[in-house]
């Protein structure tokens, strides 16, 4: 279990060092553009929030889980849907606060990433 959170350390990690160095965001052309790309309250944006009412809510329930069996398995689950929580909030502030800040579709990448290993731990870890 240490050698994956390594591996997410190390994706995370690198995905700062992506945005820092590569992509220069702190150089000054990075700002918020606040009042976010959305002017009316659509469809797509009670999805957003369901999918993050429901993400939070299976992150809680897979947590309890774990900690009433103290599985691998289990808390690989319950950071996944943590990660996805994540992803949800990050989502919502592109939509809603920071507009165009194409950026975030990197760190987004990088939770969809995450997640995907967590469930492939979970799923095929003996």
């Amino acid at each position: 279990m240490k050698q994956i959170m390594v591996l997410y350390i190390a994706l995370i990690v690198l995905a700062a060092v992506y945005l820092l160095g590569v992509e220069s965001v702190t150089n000054g052309s990075f700002s918020l553009n606040s009042g976010g790309r959305d002017t009316q309250f659509t469809f797509y944006d009670l999805t957003l929030f369901v999918v993050f009412a429901v993400s939070l809510a299976l992150a809680f329930i897979s947590y309890s889980a774990y900690n009433k069996k103290q599985s691998n398995r289990l808390f690989f689950v319950a950071l996944a849907f943590f990660l996805f929580m994540l992803k949800s909030v990050l989502k919502i502030v592109d939509n809603f606060v920071i507009g165009n800040y194409s950026y975030i579709g990197i760190s987004i990448q990088t939770l969809e990433l995450l997640i995907l290993l967590s469930l492939f731990y979970a799923i095929f870890k003996k």
